[in-house]
């Protein structure tokens, strides 16, 4: 499979290769996908919207392949090394992660990236969740599901670099890791307060929160005494941990837990 991808926009654009098109150079992914980087941008198309049209085994492909482009993957320093240009890079020196199972993205999980700052650079990672027992994803669907229903502003983008990885993990893991090697740079993580308010339970909690820098919590039906319970519980571990309430929305109801068993779906 042959594929021309463009990436002087905020959003990944990519085409099939044109019948007898020449690739001036190219790069190779898995023997499944060769591509290039075109300085052209026209008959370009977001690379979600290209999945449906391939055969499963390069939409695979392709999943991994925007997932090694993000620094959390393993892959990333090859595909760096390889094709630098390609790799995505953060010049703010915050990255805020926005995780979770969206098992289905909703309009609760909209609001929370609505509502943070539009210049923050926010990383959306769809993943399992490590506290329950491990499930079975199909990475292409689970893209598809989330690109269809969510709409990011310029500086949110979604990271399937977890999808393939068939194994529980948990939060601490892959921010040990990231921070390594990013020393210098702010790690934030985004969140319901229904998520802010169990963090005690998540696994290494106390090591987690002495690396973050800052927590954004979005509503979800708590009062004010529930949240400044919260807050103190979490202050705990980290006093100099910030943490930004960024407001009510008027989805705080809204459950993936209940949505699936509306549907008939545990």
């Amino acid at each position: 499979m042959r594929l021309v991808f463009y990436i002087k926009d905020e959003r990944l654009k990519v085409r099939p290769a044109w019948e007898g098109e020449v690739f001036e150079r190219s790069f190779r992914w898995k023997d499944k996908l060769e591509f290039m980087i075109s300085p052209v941008g026209d008959f370009m198309m977001l690379w979600t919207s290209l999945l449906p049209d391939l055969d499963p085994i390069y939409a695979e492909a392709l999943v991994e392949l925007v997932g090694a482009r993000f620094p959390l993957s393993k892959h990333f320093e090859t595909l760096k090394k390889e094709c630098p240009d390609f790799v995505f890079t953060n010049n703010t020196h915050e990255w805020v992660f926005f995780g979770g199972t969206f098992d289905p993205w909703h309009q609760g999980h909209q609001s929370c990236i609505d509502l943070l700052p539009e210049e923050k650079v926010c990383l959306i990672l769809p993943d399992r969740n490590p506290q329950k027992d491990l499930r079975q994803i199909n990475p292409v669907i689970t893209v598809l599901e989330i690109s269809r229903q969510a709409r990011f502003k310029k500086n949110q983008f979604l990271v399937p670099t977890f999808l393939l990885d068939e194994k529980t993990n948990p939060t601490i893991e892959w921010v040990r890791d990231f921070k390594k090697s990013f020393q210098e740079d702010k790690i934030s993580l985004l969140m319901g307060f229904d998520s802010f308010k169990n963090l005690p339970t998540w696994i290494q909690c106390e090591e987690l929160l002495s690396i973050i820098h800052c927590i954004y919590v979005v509503s979800r039906l708590e009062s004010e005494i529930q949240r400044r319970e919260a807050l103190e519980k979490n202050k705990i571990f980290n006093k100099n941990l910030e943490i930004i309430f960024l407001g009510r929305h008027d989805y705080e109801e809204m459950s993936s837990t209940e949505i699936r068993k509306n549907n008939g779906r545990t």
